[in-house]
């Protein structure tokens, strides 16, 4: 696929009918909040899926499948690597999602092209700011041939969307932190038209309408935020620049935020409108992780958190859930995101993750011993790793069974995402009886 020539869009969906995606996100099955029926099971699994790739940070390090093997893919810059991250996403998402919408219901269409149908819809007008850049030979050309075919068109949006434009090697923190609305307002879209209502230009200008609040809402946010301590840095002030410009917010609000990043703003002037579980957590996270700008989380931003998870309507679990979630992102993805190469001792994190997970697993060893035994089979994997050596299978097994029992148990869920495996040392330590198979001891 190259996504610098047209037919990208029919390549990709070639590829994915050949090698299609699986029923179930990665992260099926992960609950990471123990009340029932507050917040979609779905929306915790995508979040769960998405988190450790950086898509709700703005850079989507890592793909959301990292074992897949893609055509051509030696040859993609960083560049075309986000653009069939968020591809995959989309479509990985989507995919999960209307299989989930429709379960127990018959389904005679073709997933795939009906979900390459929303997402042509939805990218199916020109981004703010787009200008087509045609040279002269190209433009004489364009006169005595036929007009850009959709799909066509929807490539050229798709791209400049994601990219704004621009051209970069090494994706920094904070590339493009809007991405996710994105992905969340075209599966809105989905969800929409699997209840009934038409898909078409007015449903799609509904939902840009909703984009466009949460993306002034989260820039709001991002700006009190940055004036937690009453002041603003100069990297923070070039930050906030850079989400303005890439915010696609109309003129007249862009420069009235402009004016607020001078000024000051507070939580208190902040106007949150009702949003969905996965909106809030995703404006929590971007927060939480532009407190971490000036190395150093401060009383005056610590109670920001606080009343902002009270604003959002968030339980208070949330908050130490998502430094938890994003402190696992540093530690697995710190060495691939440029800001943070930058700032190797921003925080002790493998140790910080250690100790919470230790708190996490002691308060719930009562629910990690009962999962345990009603497992059979690691049950008696775990009494024979006291007595002799496991070989790779049954290692793989323990492995395996064990992040099983982590994503039913809301606590210790998050600490089953990606990059989050620290926590089996520490689980096999704790455990109330003496064994320690030789693949979970720590490598220092």
């Amino acid at each position: 696929m190259n996504f610098n020539s047209p037919g990208w869009f029919d390549q990709y969906l070639k590829f994915r009918t050949e090698t299609p995606f699986s029923r179930f996100l990665p992260s099926h099955g992960i609950k990471i909040l123990e009340q029932e029926g507050i917040h979609n099971e779905m929306d915790q699994e995508i979040y769960s899926f998405l988190q450790p790739t950086g898509l709700l940070y703005g850079s989507p390090v890592t793909f959301p499948f990292p074992d897949q093997v893609y055509p051509n893919s030696q040859y993609h810059d960083s560049l075309e690597r986000l653009i069939l991250g968020l591809l995959e996403s989309i479509f990985a998402v989507l995919m999960a999602d209307r299989k989930y919408q429709l379960e127990g219901l018959e389904d005679t269409s073709d997933p795939l092209r009906d979900v390459a149908e929303i997402i042509q819809t939805y990218y199916s007008t020109p981004p703010e700011g787009f200008v087509p850049k045609k040279s002269l030979k190209e433009w004489i050309f364009s006169l005595f041939t036929k007009p850009p075919s959709d799909t066509a068109l929807f490539e050229k949006y798709f791209v400049y969307r994601v990219t704004q434009g621009q051209s970069l090697n090494v994706l920094g923190l904070f590339f493009n932190n809007f991405l996710f609305l994105d992905v969340y307002h075209c599966l809105l879209l989905q969800r929409k038209v699997l209840m009934g209502e038409t898909l078409g230009p007015e449903l799609v200008e509904t939902l840009n309408n909703s984009h466009l609040g949460h993306r002034e809402t989260l820039m709001k946010l991002i700006i009190v935020t940055a004036y937690s301590n009453d002041s603003l840095e100069r990297e923070e002030k070039l930050m906030i620049q850079g989400f303005l410009k890439r915010s696609r917010l109309p003129k007249p609000v862009t420069e009235l935020l402009a004016v607020k990043m001078n000024t000051g703003l507070t939580l208190n002037e902040v106007e949150i409108a009702t949003a969905p579980w996965l909106i809030r957590r995703y404006f929590l996270e971007v927060v939480i992780m532009m407190t971490l700008l000036d190395r150093v989380v401060t009383k005056e931003e610590d109670e920001l958190l606080k009343r902002l998870v009270e604003r959002l309507g968030l339980w208070g679990e949330e908050l130490d859930q998502s430094r938890i979630a994003q402190e696992t992102f540093l530690f697995a993805q710190g060495d691939n995101l440029q800001f943070f190469q930058k700032k190797p001792n921003l925080f002790n994190i493998k140790n910080r993750l250690k100790e919470k997970a230790g708190m996490a697993v002691r308060k719930n060893m009562n629910r990690v011993v009962n999962e345990i035994k009603e497992t059979k089979e690691l049950s008696q994997l775990l009494m024979k790793s006291s007595k002799t050596q496991l070989n790779p299978e049954e290692k793989k097994k323990v492995h395996d069974q064990l992040m099983d029992i982590l994503k039913t148990i809301p606590a210790l869920a998050i600490f089953a995402l990606p990059g989050g495996g620290i926590i089996l040392p520490v689980i096999m330590k704790l455990l109330p009886f003496n064994i320690l198979p030789s693949s979970f001891e720590e490598k220092e």
